[in-house]
């Protein structure tokens, strides 16, 4: 149930952000994800303990996929995103 959840954020971030967004959105994306997977499985025993893929070895691998994704992504896109507008004078209309 976890892994659609996942996907379906990371094909609406696909879908959603331009091309030039995509890579640093999917690295927040998945290293929130291996977040939440270990603090869950740090919580719950029986996650941290399944056999052959456990908790722990999800988290890991949503832990590589973002910093893959961070390494991978251009910093320049998301300056020019996230830098505020200049307000507008009120005499220049």
């Amino acid at each position: 149930m976890l892994a659609i959840v996942f996907l379906t954020v990371f094909a609406a971030a696909i879908l959603l952000m331009p091309p030039e967004l995509v890579l640093p959105t999917l690295s927040v994306i998945a290293l929130g994800g291996a977040a939440a997977t270990a603090a869950t499985a740090w919580l719950s025993p029986r996650l941290a303990s399944l056999r052959p893929v456990s908790g722990w070895d999800i988290a890991g691998a949503l832990t590589l996929i973002g910093c893959a994704a961070a390494i991978l992504g251009e910093i320049e896109p998301l300056v020019e995103f996230l830098k505020p507008i200049p307000e507008r004078s009120p005499s220049r209309g």
